[in-house]
């Protein structure tokens, strides 16, 4: 490997060599770690580097010298060539992305948790239980039922280049679902008049057919009309429909599978039987606090801990009708608001769940959970780091590992969703 004399930003004849946390791909030059976007382990490629921090560079693959098998046609050729996020792992063929998933948590587990972090998980579940494995609707394109945009100067729907602010505009979208295609809203569009320049743009399409869109604090619906800002969803699981209502400008799951997909996880993990008391953080609209409820019955109690007051605003409203105990409050998870939980629970609770954000739930709630020292532990994970760190937390209060999931709920992008279940006796 060499540098081009005449641009010294060109590296060529670089080999990737394995898969690295953020869709990248860890190289060494001269004995420097450099991380290429757009590459797949093994080829051999020339890179632009585009940045650097100290000892380490951060560079895109532009000429493939010799192409991996499992490389493809990225499936949005306008995001490629633009360099928009979103779909940074869109060239890679989509059964070998989740072989790249698996590879990046067990490293996320070896360098993020700690020297025998990964060794205690296998050693708990074996290494074939970290296998990323696809959603119940396991398409890779038209996923996504919530897409957010920015408005651009010409008043287009647009999106910012990986890394930077500049926003390019957007002329198709093929990880949304087809009713969010279906508005015509990329490209030169009739709402137009509705979009002014610098203003946020989300799209929602609940099953129901429902779409809403927001338009900086106006919401509408599919057919351009003012409504309040709500989202209605059916979620089936466990051998029901439930109904959620929240905000269309609000936190709902992205994938058109992943609501019952991780619930199905999540009470599986809890096993809650009736009568049992359960503290849940991170609880969001109520998606599990619901179907927890009904497995709870009348004699048992929960509490749940979210952030936001509007989402347990829509949280009490979806749970009318649920016969359960049930404490839902709006306030800061930490240890403060969880052994305050636990004291007005007054009794110990046999399951704690937590779905922490993506920056995991961190050392004060670990420390917490250890306190209150709950017979079961399920944990919700969006990135294997903070998972990772997680996990190794719990490991360190005496929990030991029984169930270890991992799901593709983001294809053609990096991310990747785990469900840990923790037992302590």
């Amino acid at each position: 490997m060499h540098t081009n004399g005449e641009s010294p930003d060109i590296i060529k004849q670089v080999r990737a060599i394995r898969p690295a946390h953020g869709g990248t791909c860890f190289s060494l030059v001269d004995g420097r770690p450099l991380f290429i976007s757009g590459a797949i382990p093994e080829e051999l490629v020339d890179v632009r580097v585009d940045s650097r921090r100290s000892k380490v560079s951060y560079g895109s693959a532009i000429n493939i010298l010799e192409p991996s098998e499992h490389r493809v046609a990225h499936i949005w050729p306008e995001a490629a060539a633009s360099g928009v996020g979103g779909a940074d792992l869109g060239h890679v063929a989509l059964e070998y992305q989740r072989e790249w998933k698996t590879e990046v948590i067990k490293d996320q587990l070896a360098r993020v948790g700690g020297a025998n972090t990964l060794e205690r998980v296998i050693g708990a579940v074996g290494e074939s239980a970290l296998q990323v494995h696809p959603a119940s609707d396991p398409r890779g394109l038209n996923w996504r039922t919530r897409v957010d945009f920015e408005v651009s100067r010409a008043r287009r729907l647009a999106m910012k280049k990986e890394n930077s602010n500049e926003l390019v505009e957007i002329e198709t979208m093929p990880l949304a679902v087809e009713p969010i295609l279906e508005l015509g809203m990329l490209g030169d569009t009739p709402w137009k008049q509705y979009l002014r320049p610098g203003k946020k743009v989300r799209i929602v399409a609940p099953g129901d057919g429902g779409r809403r869109v927001v338009i900086g604090n106006q919401v509408f619906n599919g057919a351009n009309r003012r409504v309040g800002d709500r989202a209605d969803w059916q979620v089936r699981a466990r051998g029901t429909v439930e109904k959620f209502s929240v905000a269309a400008s609000g936190f709902w799951q992205a994938h058109v599978s992943a609501p019952a997909d991780l619930v199905e996880l999540v009470l599986d993990g809890a096993r809650v039987q009736e009568g049992d008391a359960v503290i849940e953080l991170y609880a969001g609209a109520g998606l599990f606090t619901k179907f927890l409820g009904r497995e709870l019955g009348p004699r048992g109690a929960i509490v749940s801990i979210e952030g936001s007051k509007e989402a347990v605003g829509y949280a009490r409203e979806n749970l009318r009708g649920v016969e359960v105990d049930r404490d839902l409050r709006a306030g800061r998870v930490n240890s403060k608001s969880i052994m305050r939980a636990w004291s007005d629970l007054g009794e110990r609770p046999r399951t704690i769940v937590l779905d922490p954000p993506r920056s995991g739930a961190g050392k004060d709630v670990i420390g917490a959970l250890a306190a209150v020292g709950a017979s079961r532990v399920v944990l919700v994970s969006c990135d294997p780091a903070a998972g990772a760190r997680d996990l190794a937390g719990l490991f360190d209060a005496g929990y030991e590992l029984e169930v270890f999931t991992a799901l593709d709920l983001f294809p053609q992008t990096h991310h990747v969703e785990i469900v840990s279940v923790l037992t302590r006796k």
